[in-house]
């Protein structure tokens, strides 16, 4: 009776290596080639930008309790035409008040308000009709670059038609 050896004696061992299992050593050897790969190619990254922060010269980013905001007057314009055919009208409301004017007239009237003021104190919000070209709603923001009125904008139309 013969006794076969423990551990796998009998196979054959050709070629050195694992018998039949060359395969194991490519293995190894890939695991350790990427293993090594990622742990030489790691590097904390500490070349982040910091941007800058735009603070007020008293260092805080937030206004004091005793500095008052001051609010700006609000002037509404809103741009129509009776008929496609008529000049353009602005009626111009500023608190309570509505007057319709021509562009003339709305310039003038937005130049007293400006020097009386101040233009860093007036705040202008434009509307228009849907039907009205942009071409009429131009001259008031032309006009507001002119004196140096930095809040000047339009607000949205509700509608979407445009006959």
């Amino acid at each position: 009776m013969s006794r076969k050896k423990m551990g796998g004696g009998d196979h054959e061992e050709e070629g050195g290596g694992h018998g039949d299992r060359p395969w194991v050593y490519f293995m190894i050897d890939s695991f350790f080639l990427v293993t090594q790969f990622f742990v030489l190619t790691f590097h904390v990254r500490s070349d982040e930008v910091i941007l800058p922060q735009k603070l007020p010269p008293g260092g805080g980013g937030r206004p004091k309790d005793d500095v008052a905001v001051e609010a700006k007057e609000q002037i509404n314009v809103h741009v129509a035409r009776d008929n496609p055919n008529s000049p353009p009208s602005y009626l111009i409301k500023t608190g309570g008040q509505g007057q319709q004017n021509t562009l003339e007239q709305f310039k003038e009237m937005l130049r007293s308000t400006a020097s009386v003021k101040g233009p860093d104190k007036l705040s202008v919000r434009i509307s228009y009709d849907a039907i009205i070209p942009f071409g009429d709603v131009m001259p008031v923001f032309n006009e507001c670059s002119k004196l140096k009125i930095a809040e000047c904008g339009l607000i949205p139309l509700r509608t979407t038609d445009r006959n």
